[in-house]
């Protein structure tokens, strides 16, 4: 099992599982069902400060390039991936604040964004709302295991 923090992305192949927890972050799975090989990208924010990238894992443009480069060199071309989407919560709604109301839902238009440049099609997304959630990604058959407010239940699009 890998854990996957803020800002980091791993990337893996069978036997291996990668789990991360997101509020207003959004988990973003990458498998190769040919290859059982994929990652998964753990981003803050949508887009790095103009001029300047401080941590690509943060920002959900660049850390899709990081994540895509480390999964090549594991022998899996863009073109045999599919992606799913996670988190994007409105975490921050007692802050009184539109910057973080809004941050979860920047996150995911990003990260959709990103996958459409790409030509990754996105075969499942749970987002939104206001509970954080708990994804693991198993590498043997691509399936995903959700947790939210105490439910858990098992994704198997690959």
């Amino acid at each position: 099992m890998i854990h996957l923090g803020v800002a980091e992305w791993k990337a893996g192949r069978s036997p291996d599982a990668i789990r991360t927890t997101l509020g207003s972050c959004v988990g973003i799975v990458l498998y190769s069902a040919k290859k059982k090989v994929g990652g998964v990208s753990h981003i803050l924010l949508a887009d790095p400060p103009a001029g300047r990238i401080v941590q690509r894992g943060k920002y959900a443009r660049t850390a899709i390039d990081m994540l895509l480069a480390d999964l090549q060199k594991l022998g899996v071309e863009p073109g045999d991936l599919s992606a799913r989407i996670f988190g994007g919560a409105s975490m921050f709604d007692a802050m009184n604040s539109s910057f973080f109301h809004h941050i979860g839902e920047g996150n995911v238009q990003a990260t959709r964004e990103t996958l459409a440049a790409k030509k990754i099609p996105i075969l499942e997304e749970d987002v939104g709302g206001n509970s954080g959630r708990t994804i693991t990604l198993y590498m043997d058959d691509g399936r995903v295991l959700l947790r939210v407010n105490g439910q858990e239940r098992y994704l198997y699009k690959a």
